[in-house]
């Protein structure tokens, strides 16, 4: 483990930092501090607030409202353009985040791309292909014994020798030779045996052609030119890797008191009760529904996917460093990631940030008519049917109008002035309640900070 140290000199409001990492200038007043050095984006959380510590950026004018698009025939839940969803506070986070995921990847295209190149235009040029003969086929002469008791074949071409074995009637074997006027020389397994001309038949069969392809080299120093290709980019690659780890990196550091960590760890312990709900749902659109005869007499139609991914901790890009978990959700086409202090979404290489402050989260109740099977943690409150009389009874009319549940479950949207919009349903009631409490808590607390000093 390599040495750490650290000292901070103090000029006034001026500090100067000396560290392994290297030197960095910070300057701060009234519970702020900016930070510019080489280790990146530092920020602390305390009882007494949240101070960021990173380098400032160019501050551009605040987003207006983006409302989504709503038809009147079908209400579409997503989010707006990735590129409008940041807020005023996170712009220089974002672009700083966005400009490390746009870069390509050295190691990928100036390493392994080039080493596969290189390996399949050898392999092409020095190895051929043939073909292994297996059975030549063709017209093949035989001996048929055509005896009801079957017949005995004998170790050579005289009633007197020894008997190999007593074929059975039909049986087929090769026949090697016929010209003694008695005796029919055939194939018999590995050995040669001999049947008697009056017990058996002849026939001409056709036989497959059977063969295999054997790969073999042309070149007598493939295999050398093969390891000394690989021990030449190894390297290689591992130069390519170092160098790709520097590009990439970005480094969030977060800096707690007692009572600040303790409230990060009930922060993770809700985020795992919520992850404890064992159905979660992604709506994507909803539409009110006029044919509710055939729909169980729901009044909406809801266009649901469940949420294929959910993790405690998740980085947004390669080489993301963090001394906190970023607790992850995965919906369609969008990744959340839950930083301490705002929500972090990820399209494809596109990224935008939302403070907690500037983020609403409305939770409530929903009676949902369950088509599906119902979660084992999920409160059944009614049963309809699936064909529905006007008076609420099944509809004689149709067969099999079987019985379905109505289930209680809990719908949470997210919503931000930027343009953030989406709506997360689970099947345990209150399943996000303490985790969205924590990220309204925190955003009241982002509210109430001073603003003396701006912060990026």
């Amino acid at each position: 483990m390599g040495l750490l140290f650290k000292k901070s000199i103090r000029f006034g409001a001026m500090r100067v930092n000396f560290s392994g990492s290297g030197i960095s200038y910070s300057a701060g007043f009234g519970g702020a501090r900016i930070n510019s050095g080489p280790r990146g984006t530092y920020v602390t959380m305390g009882a007494n607030g949240i101070y960021y510590r990173q380098k400032i950026g160019s501050i551009q004018n605040e987003h207006q409202q983006v409302l989504p698009t709503v038809s009147t025939a079908t209400h579409t839940i997503t989010s707006a353009s990735i590129d409008q969803l940041t807020d005023v506070d996170s712009k220089v986070f974002i672009d700083e985040l966005s400009e490390k995921a746009a870069k390509f990847s050295l190691f990928t295209w100036l390493g392994i791309m080039p080493m596969i190149t290189f390996f399949v235009l050898l392999s092409i040029y020095s190895l051929s292909n043939r073909e292994i003969i297996i059975e030549p086929g063709g017209e093949r002469k035989i001996a048929i014994i055509d005896s009801y008791v079957g017949s005995n074949i004998r170790t050579h071409p005289d009633s007197d020798s020894r008997v190999l074995r007593t074929s059975k009637n039909g049986e087929e074997f090769t026949l090697l030779d016929e010209s003694d006027k008695k005796w029919l020389k055939i194939q018999f397994h590995d050995s040669i045996g001999y049947v008697s001309k009056k017990l058996t038949r002849t026939d001409i069969v056709r036989d497959v052609r059977l063969t295999r392809t054997e790969m073999y080299s042309t070149n007598p120093y493939y295999k050398w030119t093969l390891l000394v290709g690989f021990l030449a980019f190894s390297p290689f690659l591992f130069f390519l890797a170092r160098q790709d780890k520097k590009r990439f990196a970005m480094e969030l550091n977060y800096e707690m008191d007692d009572q600040m960590s303790n409230i990060y760890k009930a922060f993770m312990t809700n985020f795992a009760d919520f992850n404890s709900s064992k159905r979660k749902w992604q709506y994507l659109h909803s539409q009110q529904n006029q044919d509710w005869k055939r729909n169980a007499g729901a009044g909406k139609l809801i266009n649901r996917i469940s949420i294929s991914g959910v993790s405690a901790h998740q980085i947004p890009i390669r080489h993301f460093k963090t001394n906190v978990q970023i607790p992850y959700i995965k919906l369609r086409n969008t990744h959340l990631f839950f930083l301490p202090e705002r929500l972090l979404v990820r399209r494809g290489n596109k990224f935008a940030a939302v403070f907690y402050k500037n983020l609403d989260i409305e939770n409530s109740l929903t009676r949902f008519i369950e088509d599906d099977s119902v979660a084992s943690d999920a409160r059944i409150v009614d049963y309809t049917w699936k064909y529905v009389n006007r008076n609420g009874g099944p509809d004689r009319r149709f067969n099999n109008n079987k019985k379905i549940p109505i289930c209680m479950y809990s719908i949470y949207t997210l919503r931000s002035a930027t343009g953030v919009y989406e709506i997360i349903c689970t099947s345990r009631i209150g399943a996000f309640d303490g985790f969205s409490n924590y990220l309204k808590e925190i955003g009241q607390l982002q509210s109430l900070m001073h603003h003396g000093t701006q912060i990026s």
